[in-house]
């Protein structure tokens, strides 16, 4: 996967989009031993939505004379991911297995997430591991950059919010903010 300081203008394109979502779910789900199952056309929706809204968004906002930062781009784009659940099932790799192993706790714990809140949690990881790049890359900032320390439990619930509330992108934008302050 190639989240660097150019995601976000690569990401405008779709085949990069496509391939990098793909990596990043399939990297990301195989800590759960999980493969992943994709709808291509999903992914390709979910694209073009993000991709008009931050155009709509874009030319409605005349105080964004320098473009939508990182922050509200991801949060944009988790709400489309969110929407559009390109990721249609997961096949257990453990089952596979001719020994049928246990899953390890923190996959299990994982996989628990992953059968409650897959979609939500792949829109919201993809994001905000972006916003955390592009936060890593920014030069003003008073003090040197700390990734934030995210528990669980907040993980489970602003996936459980994302599942059963109707969160807007601008509200995943200021999920994003609070993170990165």
């Amino acid at each position: 996967m190639a989240i660097d300081g150019r995601c976000l203008p690569n990401l405008a394109q779709l085949d990069f989009f496509v391939d990098e979502f793909v990596a990043y779910c399939d990297e990301t789900l195989d800590l759960g031993k999980l493969r992943p199952h994709y709808s291509i056309s999903r992914i390709r929706d979910a694209h073009h939505a993000w991709r008009d809204d931050l155009a709509r968004v874009g030319a409605a906002e005349p105080n964004l004379a320098e473009g939508m930062d990182h922050l509200k781009q991801c949060g944009h784009l988790a709400y489309w991911l969110r929407r559009m659940a390109p990721v249609i099932d997961y096949e257990d790799v453990l089952k596979a297995a001719e020994d049928d192993p246990e899953p390890y706790p923190e996959e299990a714990a994982f996989r628990s997430m992953i059968t409650g809140y897959g979609t939500e949690y792949l829109a919201f990881d993809f994001g905000r591991k972006i916003c955390s790049i592009y936060e890593e890359l920014r030069v003003d900032r008073g003090t040197p950059f700390q990734h934030p320390a995210i528990t669980a439990t907040y993980i489970k619930d602003t996936c459980h919010m994302l599942k059963f509330k109707h969160v807007s992108p601008h509200s995943m934008y200021l999920i994003y903010r609070s993170l990165f302050l």
